[in-house]
């Protein structure tokens, strides 16, 4: 059996990262790859930890990638909201609730404030409702006395 060249194996090690990189190659065809690739022994591993580092390393700068653009995602995100508030509060000093432009319609709108219930155990009985042999918050009983 011929061994093959430094160049062909490189090859066929190139051939194996971009198999890797193809999140639709089945992991079976990838390992037949590897299974395939007639060298020594030393070279094939030589050869397997150079594949393996430079997934991981490729692994490593996707997920501080990753982190990046979530906390760019994160900014944006809050400036988007801090944008709003800024409108709403002009919109609210000019006694406007609604400017229409050429890109759309900018109004304010009076929602009710949202009530959060961490613990409805601490709810007195007043404020819960009978639901079929169980008491249930009255969200707008709470809202109302606060």
């Amino acid at each position: 059996m011929a061994m093959r060249t430094l160049y062909d194996l490189g090859d066929a090690f190139n051939g194996v990262m971009d198999m890797a990189l193809d999140e639709t190659m089945d992991l079976k065809v990838l390992e037949e790859c590897l299974q395939t690739i007639e060298a020594d022994i030393a070279v094939k591993c030589e050869n397997g930890i150079g594949l393996i580092r430079n997934l991981d390393t490729l692994r490593e700068g996707m997920e501080k990638e990753s982190k990046r653009l979530s906390e760019q995602a994160r900014i944006l995100k809050n400036r988007i909201e801090s944008i709003k508030v800024w409108y709403q509060r002009n919109l609210d000093a000019m006694c406007k609730s609604k400017v229409t432009t050429t890109l759309g319609t900018m109004a304010v709108q009076n929602n009710p404030p949202a009530l959060k219930i961490t613990d409805e155990d601490d709810i007195p009985l007043c404020y819960l409702d009978l639901i079929p042999a169980r008491y249930e918050v009255n969200k707008d009983a709470v809202k109302n006395a606060l």
